[in-house]
């Protein structure tokens, strides 16, 4: 009877989760002259469900704005406008599901960064690749048995762009959108 009662227990888990949602980072922490600068991107997260506290995450995230940091050193005269960044992060995720209406999630992550400054007069752009890594958590709202809405998300993810080398870049990323639950 005790068996039977875990399996039921079991079955309340996902196998799989989707996220799809808005991020808010502020790019640009540690260089020497630059201010953080918001910018608006897109991020999808694609978790494997390990037992009801462990999870394994993938997350893309895609970042746009008018005007970012610097990711290389400009010619006297020269502006940097229409940048963009893209994140690829993987790793483990500890989440706490006991509550009954909320769950709560805390990870580190870490993958690659893809920059891209287009700058005027220089063309090329600057482009760069390089590892990145995240500390973050957040909290999710159940809507559903098979949706909830992340209410906030957040990350400090750190770059290590070859500007300022070899210090790194620290940036912060806010998270909000929804979160699909497949396959119980």
């Amino acid at each position: 009877m005790f068996g039977s009662a875990v399996g039921v227990w079991a079955q309340d888990i996902p196998k799989w989760e989707l996220y799809g949602g808005y991020s808010e980072y502020l790019a640009g922490g540690g260089i020497a002259g630059e201010k953080e600068l918001p910018t608006n991107g897109v991020q999808v997260e694609l978790d494997r469900v390990v037992t009801s506290y462990f999870r394994v995450a993938g997350q893309f995230n895609a970042q746009f704005a008018d005007h970012v940091v610097n990711l290389a050193p400009l010619p006297p005269g020269g502006m940097h406008y229409n940048s963009k960044e893209l994140l690829g992060l993987f790793g483990p995720e500890a989440t706490y599901r006991g509550l009954k209406k909320f769950d709560i999630y805390g990870h580190f992550l870490i993958g690659l960064a893809y920059g891209r400054d287009n700058q005027v007069p220089v063309i090329p752009t600057a482009t760069y690749t390089t590892w990145a890594y995240a500390v973050g958590g957040g909290i999710d709202m159940k809507l559903g048995s098979r949706v909830s809405a992340r209410l906030l998300g957040f990350d400090w993810i750190t770059t290590h762009f070859p500007v300022n080398s070899p210090e790194a870049q620290d940036n912060w990323r806010l998270t909000s959108g929804f979160v699909f639950h497949l396959g119980k």
